[in-house]
């Protein structure tokens, strides 16, 4: 059979994702986060009032990692009326966060996270991008924020999920420059007029990571809901684009998780909380799954050894590497570190760790000029903001 007239494998699809990444930019470009900088001095590339004595290091005129003097001259000022609304913004922004740290060292390998890890934001690297881009894990979790806010169908997602892939809404930069091969098929299917929810890959072969990348916000939406509407909820926003049962339980496990924390349980309880949730609610229609995740339902996760943990993005090793990251960690800063350090698919991996970490740790736990430099932070805290009117209704 021609590989054209067969259903591409997991890894093939790992594989065309990063091949298709490698043609692109490596030329890095001068001193673009001064300009964001207090210390900059206009019309002098080679100093600045932190650099006055000296030229600047060549790691701040080609960056390639944030300067440690960098201080944003726009700060971003979040006012927070109760802890709820504290929980909403160190959720998202955790996420989002997660994801920027994550995105200019996609694809690398673990090897290379070992003899360079990541400590800080960088700029360019895999996809040459500014600091504190974001992916389309970002780009299509605001575009569920946004559907939410003016009343959750998912026609009005799928119509959401298209104006982002043709465009680009809600990217960082005005351009799609990453998305999956899943979700990219299941969006054309949705501009051929297939119903929302059918049009997700539902072959054991489509189970990336591409739903559950984008379901956070559930866990504030439906957290309320009886337990059968939420798994239903959650199971039709998978759908979308990945609609087989192991991404669609992926899912439902990680904002149960997710609801846990937010209702101020420990790491553990929450935890177990998500693991009940699934072996009382979803048995009936899930059975045959939970043999691929026997060791998150039977808690075996929590301590292995990293060289069990696997970084790619079928959905499985996903949320393996993410709840493995966030029990590892003792702060927001550790657990993201930790996940991207991993390699490959990092930008998923610790926008999904990032999530977990930021509703448990809060939003002072995620250091300052990491927030100040996210791409568009004052707009994802507008959404913000009008997604916590929204869900505290």
């Amino acid at each position: 059979m021609d590989r054209e007239d067969r259903q591409l494998s997991l890894v093939e699809r790992w594989e065309l994702d990063i091949e298709s990444y490698k043609k692109g930019a490596s030329v890095l470009t001068s001193t673009p986060q001064c300009e964001e900088c207090k210390f900059h001095i206009k019309k002098n590339a080679l100093h600045c009032d932190k650099f006055c004595k000296e030229s600047k290091p060549k790691f701040v005129m080609f960056p390639s990692k944030e300067c440690p003097e960098f201080v944003h001259k726009n700060p971003l000022i979040i006012k927070i009326e109760n802890q709820f609304d504290e929980m909403v913004y160190s959720g998202i922004l955790g996420f989002c966060i997660g994801d920027a740290l994550g995105v200019p060292v996609e694809f690398t390998s673990r090897e290379e996270r070992k003899t360079d890890p990541i400590e800080e934001m960088r700029g360019y690297g895999t996809y040459h991008q500014h600091f504190g881009t974001w992916s389309d894990d970002t780009s299509l979790l605001l575009c569920l924020m946004d559907c939410i806010n003016e009343s959750y169908n998912l026609k009005r997602l799928s119509e959401k999920f298209i104006k982002f892939y043709l465009e680009a809404y809600l990217t960082p930069n005005g351009e799609v420059f990453d998305i999956g091969v899943s979700t990219r098929e299941s969006i054309e299917k949705m501009i051929k007029g297939i119903e929302p929810e059918d049009c997700g890959g539902c072959t054991e072969m489509d189970n990336g990571n591409g739903s559950l990348m984008r379901v956070l916000p559930l866990a504030y939406y439906v957290k309320s809901f009886s337990s059968e509407k939420r798994k239903e909820t959650i199971e039709q926003v998978s759908s979308l684009t990945h609609s087989h049962k192991r991404s669609k339980l992926a899912c439902i496990f990680y904002v149960e998780f997710l609801i846990g924390l937010i209702n101020k349980k420990s790491k553990i309880d929450a935890y177990s909380t998500a693991v009940d949730f699934v072996k009382n609610y979803c048995f009936i229609d899930y059975e045959k799954e939970f043999i691929n995740f026997e060791k998150i339902l039977n808690g075996k996760i929590i301590g292995v050894e990293e060289k069990e943990i696997k970084s790619t993005g079928y959905v499985i090793d996903t949320l393996e590497a993410s709840i493995w990251s966030f029990f590892k960690g003792n702060d927001y800063k550790e657990v993201v570190l930790t996940s991207i350090n991993l390699g490959g698919d990092t930008d998923t991996i610790a926008a999904i760790a990032g999530g977990l970490a930021g509703v448990y740790y809060g939003l002072e736990s995620i250091p300052i000029p990491w927030k100040e430099c996210l791409a568009r932070n004052k707009e994802i805290c507008k959404i913000i903001d009008d997604f916590i009117k929204t869900v505290s209704i």
